[in-house]
């Protein structure tokens, strides 16, 4: 990837949140914890899985800039999915940290030096290690996938109400 396609990234990634932001607006409270079928997420449950999903990827990019080559930890978002009680957390809030953990990183990797995005960290379930390039494509699609998501179940909790 080069600098032009980073910069188109790093833009990607920086609008992610008012993406989702759009995305939630004008969404009835009362359809937030609504799930479409049985063992599938609201979408509050959604967007707190992203939200837990950008700590460890903050947290995995800040890794290879700090300590290159270290191995993470796994996190197995199932379990951490179940252990939350996402119908309690105020959605703007779960938004509002999306969006400042983007901003913190997007800052700093819009001034990084060429040579630190090759830098990584290993997962321990993962052939490849995980460059700071491929964390951050990672984030971007992973928000994409969601906000996906997100539409698709509001429309299906939508229908149930209405129908």
């Amino acid at each position: 990837m080069d600098a032009h396609d980073r910069a188109t990234l790093l833009l990607a990634y920086a609008q992610g949140p008012e993406q989702l932001r759009q995305a939630l607006s004008g969404l009835a409270p009362e359809l937030l914890d609504l799930r479409p079928a049985v063992g599938a997420w609201s979408v509050r449950e959604v967007v707190a899985h992203v939200a837990e999903t950008e700590l460890h990827l903050y947290l995995r990019t800040r890794f290879a800039l700090a300590q290159p080559g270290l191995t993470i930890l796994p996190f197995d978002q199932e379990a951490w999915a179940a252990s939350f009680e996402a119908p309690g957390q105020p959605l703007d809030e779960l938004v509002e940290l999306i969006r400042l953990l983007r901003e913190m990183l997007a800052r700093q990797l819009r001034r990084l030096p060429e040579a630190q995005w090759t830098q990584s960290v290993r997962h321990p379930e993962q052939e490849h290690p995980l460059t700071v390039e491929a964390l951050l494509t990672k984030a971007d699609q992973h928000l994409k996938i969601h906000l996906a998501q997100v539409a698709r179940t509001a429309r299906a909790v939508q229908g149930e109400v209405s129908g």
